[in-house]
């Protein structure tokens, strides 16, 4: 059936507990349901037999009747009771494995591995028998064993038979045949001699018998010591020692990877070292397994760590005899980064810890104690032979003194670039002591014979480019030119050069005002009051030494707008006129009532008193602060020139300026009367237009507003008799908290008219279609508390007290 081939793959997979029946088989586990099979010995039995064997152990009814029930559910079709002899596939002795957690002191001190404990935990690796191969000759045969007999030949006939719990198979009409402990051969034989009773012509050779084994027997088999899960374990009859050791997932920390005994019948008739297979995949000792068979593993004898510059890091099990140079053949030798001349061993000696340091010729006189640490030490970061080379050369980097023993051969092979600074370089080397040195040398001199260098370990030459021992040589453009930037300086590089990698000049630039300013260079140390030598070049005129003029490091070039170059300024007008947009000025006197004529006059809805222009104010600058601005400006451009190079334009300078410009800059009202403008045109009152500004004719409005510390701040129509007292108690009057002295009023235009005030009286002012009034509110006065009062009179009275002590210091 099929729920009992999983209670014996079960049964493979776990250690076997002795432990009862549970007293509710129903809050017990699938596995602990298999262990109990296996307590019992129900393995492989029909159900019927299954409960047969229960009752004779003294198991109650009630438990085999939910045991059955268990047993059933595992599978459906266990119900029908069928022959629960079937031939097992490899797969179902297979034991399985999972990765069994290092715990305990394996993790010694070194923080390294037992030796060969990793095959342990190697799930493709469980050491399963074959199960598709022929019976080994040497297998004895047992209870459970299933045997095929085959009869061939003049008679024709099949028999699967299985060996009772007394060593017995029975043949139908010849009885029982005892075949436990006999081997397949020996088997054979015997049946051979039973059928020839009944089967006469097995003797004359005309009919054949032929014995193999069918389904396998479970053995059980036990181990002990230091295994991570010691225990009885139920596994193929095929098995072999490995199987069953990984099964338990091998030796402890503690245990003997070199020391495995397997013992059968209380006598040791193989000992297994698993040095032997991890290092020579030698299993000759791994013997097949039979029922009740031990496996003892002790502990280990001897154990040593080798770590450092090996190939495997790791403790290691010694066995008597063998030396230091074994164990390090074990960990598959020296690293290739090793220093091979000698190891170090570390040892804890009666009183304190040791330090043997062994050469590699000695290590196979060496022996070890257990405890001992092997260090291999890594070569140290040093080359004996090694010359660097950097700098104005071509073939940087490291070069071995074997081929170049002197400076002159490495300088030839290195190339010194043309840039080179050849009157003198510079080479560092170590003294004896390890402290640096420096040694100058001429390099035109080392090319040329004159002089030479022997070249120590660890030298380094570094040839000087020329640029690298001077200012880096840069000259200036700026004014009107599309570009203005620094730019890298060239030999014979002039004006018109600099002018066209700014990219020409710009549509108002004067070609006749273009000035040079050059660095002083003297050596002189009276004092000067000249920063610079200013040269004036005129671009325009036919005269060489100005078309040829020849720039030097640090120029700075300055191109000047043409002074009759302007550019057009618009202003725009909005509202009630005949033609609102924006206009060009013609001029730079053109003034107000010049545009609103341009723009046709007003409508008949226009209001010329509400009229208001706008114009661009800097927010709460002075003339110091535009100066700021300006600087900023200047400094943003700078560090985005160093930061982008050369390409930096004057574009770029300029929507910088104008996204700072639009934060810095805001549109305000300039109070106008654009009707006396238009009376009076070049009056005081017709001002001169800027650019950018704004005039905005508003519609006639015939109402007045009221605003602030008001009862009820409201609009109110305007007619000619409204005045300010008026329009105020029209408002509620004002409130407890008004502050009626600074009463206010605000003229269509934005002019402020506020309350005049004489001896007692106040004089509001006059009231205008479209204006509006605001009433300020008292601030509110906070009562002086306490405390205040206290610290007044704490002052006073301190205050008095010094004009006192005064007083009496002056007489």
């Amino acid at each position: 059936m099929k729920a009992f081939r999983i209670l014996i793959l079960l049964i493979l997979a776990i250690p076997v507990f002795a432990q009862d029946i549970p007293v509710d088989i129903n809050n017990i586990s699938d596995q602990q349901l298999a262990q109990i099979m296996v307590r019992y010995q129900l393995q492989g039995l029909a159900p019927e037999e299954v409960e047969q064997v229960l009752k004779q152990k003294g198991v109650p009814a009630d438990q085999i009747i939910v045991l059955n029930r268990r047993i059933a559910s595992l599978d459906p079709l266990t119900g029908s009771s069928q022959n629960a002899y079937k031939t097992k596939t490899s797969e179902e002795f297979t034991v399985p494995r999972k990765k069994i957690e290092i715990s305990g002191p394996s993790a010694a001190p070194s923080g390294l591995r037992v030796f060969g404990s990793e095959i342990f935990e190697n799930q493709n690796l469980s050491f399963e028998p074959n199960l598709t191969i022929s019976t080994p000759r040497n297998y004895s045969i047992g209870v459970g064993d299933e045997l095929i007999v085959d009869i061939y030949g003049l008679s024709e006939s099949t028999k699967k038979l299985k060996v009772s719990t007394e060593g017995y198979i029975r043949f139908p009409n010849l009885g029982p045949i005892k075949v436990s402990g006999l081997t397949i051969e020996e088997a054979q034989v015997r049946i051979r001699e039973a059928a020839g009773k009944i089967y006469t012509t097995i003797a004359g050779g005309s009919t054949k018998v032929m014995v193999s084994l069918g389904q396998l027997r479970s053995i059980r088999v036990t181990l002990v010591g230091e295994v991570k899960k010691p225990g009885n374990y139920s596994v193929s009859s095929l098995s072999t020692l490995m199987n069953a050791l990984y099964a338990s997932g091998g030796p402890s920390d503690l245990g003997s990877f070199r020391k495995i005994e397997l013992v059968r019948n209380g006598k040791t008739i193989t000992t297994l070292d698993l040095y032997d297979f991890l290092l020579k995949g030698d299993l000759s000792k791994n013997r097949i397994l039979q029922d009740d068979d031990v496996i003892r593993v002790g502990t280990y004898e001897s154990r040593v760590a080798v770590s450092g510059a090996v190939k495997k890091k790791a403790l290691f099990d010694v066995k008597k005899g063998e030396n230091a140079a074994d164990i390090l053949r074990y960990a598959g030798g020296f690293a290739d980064d090793a220093f091979k001349e000698r190891i170090r061993v570390k040892r804890m000696g009666a009183t304190g810890f040791e330090v043997f340091s062994v050469k590699s010729d000695g290590l196979s006189t060496f022996q070890l104690h257990s405890g001992d640490t092997l260090v291999v030490d890594a070569l140290a970061n040093t080359f004996t032979n090694r010359a660097f080379v950097d700098g104005a050369v071509y073939y940087p980097g490291e070069y071995g003194l074997n081929e170049f023993t002197n400076l002159k051969d490495l300088l030839v092979a290195v190339r010194v670039k043309e840039n080179a600074f050849v009157d003198r370089a510079l080479l560092s080397r170590l003294n004896p002591d390890l402290t640096p040195a420096v040694l100058p040398f001429n390099v035109k001199d080392v090319l040329s014979g004159k002089t030479d260098i022997r070249l120590q370990r660890e030298d380094k030459i570094h040839i000087y480019p020329i640029a690298s021992l001077r200012e880096a040589y840069s000259v200036t453009i700026n004014g009107e030119v599309n570009h203005p930037a620094t730019f890298t300086f060239a030999d014979n590089m002039r004006v018109q050069d600099l002018i066209l990698l700014a990219d020409g000049f710009k549509e108002g630039a004067s070609r006749s005002r273009i000035e040079v300013s050059r660095r002083l260079l003297s050596n002189s140390v009276s004092d000067t009051t000249a920063y610079s030598i200013i040269h004036s070049i005129d671009l325009g005129s036919a005269k060489a030494e100005d078309l040829n003029f020849v720039l030097q490091p640090f120029d700075i070039v300055s191109v000047r707008k043409s002074p009759s170059y302007r550019t057009q300024i618009t202003v725009s007008v909005e509202g009630e006129v005949l033609y609102p947009g924006n206009y060009t000025l013609s001029g730079n006197k053109e003034r107000l009532s010049d545009i609103i004529a341009r723009s046709g006059g007003l409508k008949q809805t226009g209001y010329a008193t509400g009229a208001i222009l706008l114009r661009k104010t800097r927010v709460n600058q002075t003339s110091a602060d535009e100066a700021l601005f300006s600087s900023k400006i200047n400094t943003i451009s700078n560090q985005s020139k160093r930061s982008s190079g050369n390409s930096f334009a004057a574009t770029d300078t300029a929507k910088i300026a104008s996204n700072v410009n639009g934060l810095l800059v805001d549109q305000k009202p300039v109070g106008i009367r654009l009707a006396e403008a238009m009376e009076k045109p070049g009056s005081l009152y017709d001002i001169i237009l800027e650019e950018g500004d704004v005039i905005k004719v508003p519609k006639l409005t015939q109402t007045v507003q009221t605003f602030g510390a008001v009862n009820v701040p409201r609009q109110i129509a305007y007619h000619s008799g409204l005045g300010f007292r008026r329009l105020i108690s029209e408002s509620g009057w004002f409130a407890p908290n008004a502050a009626r002295r600074y009463a206010y009023m605000v003229r269509p235009n934005g002019e402020i008219k506020t309350t005049k005030r004489f001896l007692f009286f106040r004089f509001y002012p006059s009231l205008e279609p479209g204006a509006e009034v605001y009433v300020p509110a008292k601030k509110d006065k906070r009562p002086i508390s306490t405390p205040e009062y206290i610290a007044m009179g704490t002052g006073l009275a301190s205050l008095g007290g010094l004009i006192i002590a005064l007083i009496n210091t002056v007489k």
